[in-house]
Parts: C-alpha cells; structure tokens; sequence
C-alpha cells in the first residue's frame, strides 16, 4: 500500500512538474497578441488601424513581471488616409537599456503625412518622447524640440491576452483614462523628457 500510495504521488508530481514546465515555456516563448482598434485624429476622421504587440520570453523577475514575456515590438498597420488604399506600417525601432520597446501614443496626420509619437524609457525613471513621420514610403524620425504643445494620447494603452478584436473610441476612452496609467503616457509633451509621472 505505501509503494502504491508513493508511486501515485511520484507520478502525480510529475504530471505537475511537467505541465507546469510547459505552461511557463509556453508563456516564455511569446507570440504576437492583435487587434483593431478606432482612432480619432485631430482633424476628427476616425481611423481603423490594426495593432500588433510581437512578444518575447524574458522582462525582468517574476515578480515585476509574472508572465515571463515582455514586447519586443509594436506594430501600427494602416491604410492610407489620402484614400489611395496603400497599406502603410510602422514598427518600433528604439530599444531602452532593458530591452523594452518604445511605446506608440499618438497615431496622426500632419501636413498630409502619417505620423506616430512615441515614448522610450531612458533610466527607472524617465522617458522621452520621439515622432516619426510617414514620407516617401518611408518612416523618418523627426527631431522633437525640448518644449512643445501638448497632445492627448489616441492609441489604446491597454495590451494582453483576451483583448477585444476590436477597440472602439469609447471603450479606448474609458480604459486609457481608468486604468491608473502615468500621465506621460495618458499625453505626449509639453516637454521632450519627463521624469516621474
């Protein structure tokens, strides 16, 4: 009876072991989480813009970070709103000291251009702000001054598993302004740098 009973939790702790070894390669491995969303520009037109976040295994200990996976990349991908149905994409480029992606806030037309803001973590903490504009076929970043006109964040901030396949204006509304996030990224500006909150 006591072989039994030790070959039974023998086994049973392997099961365990061995499904939970595959859960944790599983959620080390990544993937790439997608989804649509509505944004809204400054001029008013309404946009449907496809998001995708390319994840990786690592992202720091457990305990900051308990899924085990991180982003490596955004994605941003569009048609052109000059209505010729060319499909344009954007794709982060800056990495911080810990390997984090920067962060795309604001998806906008400027002078007929596409243009994407974005935030990149320089130290704990502070980031800075970065925009690249759309020409020529081609993404160009565009040196920011130190100090600028503020601008509210229009790209969903939320980002994970059983994200809705679509993000309307009111649900993106409601969960940017909900959620707790930092004020800088909840806006892009007034000034390049921003330290803390």
């Amino acid at each position: 009876m006591k072989k039994r009973r030790a070959l039974i939790l023998a086994f049973s702790i392997l099961v365990l072991g061995a499904a939970s070894t595959s859960i944790l390669g599983c959620m080390r491995f990544g993937g790439i989480e997608k989804w649509k969303e509505e944004v809204q520009l400054s001029d008013g037109r309404v946009l449907v813009v496809e998001r995708e976040i390319v994840m990786e295994g690592g992202g720091g200990e457990i305990v900051t970070n308990p899924s085990g996976v991180k982003p490596k990349e955004h994605r941003i991908r569009f048609a052109s709103p000059n209505g010729s149905g060319q499909s344009i994409e954007w794709r982060s480029t800056k990495i911080d000291d810990a390997t984090w992606p920067e962060i795309p806030l604001i998806l906008d037309i400027e002078d007929g251009h596409p243009v994407v803001f974005t935030i990149l973590t320089i130290n704990p903490a502070c980031g800075v702000y970065n925009k690249y504009v759309y020409q020529d076929g081609v993404w160009k970043e565009a040196k920011l001054p130190g100090e600028f006109e503020k601008r509210m964040t229009n790209l969903y901030l939320r980002s994970g598993i059983n994200m809705p396949k679509l993000v309307d204006l009111k649900e993106k509304r409601e969960r940017n302004a909900d959620m707790g996030y930092w004020e800088s990224l909840k806006q892009v500006g007034p000034k390049r740098k921003v330290c803390g909150q």
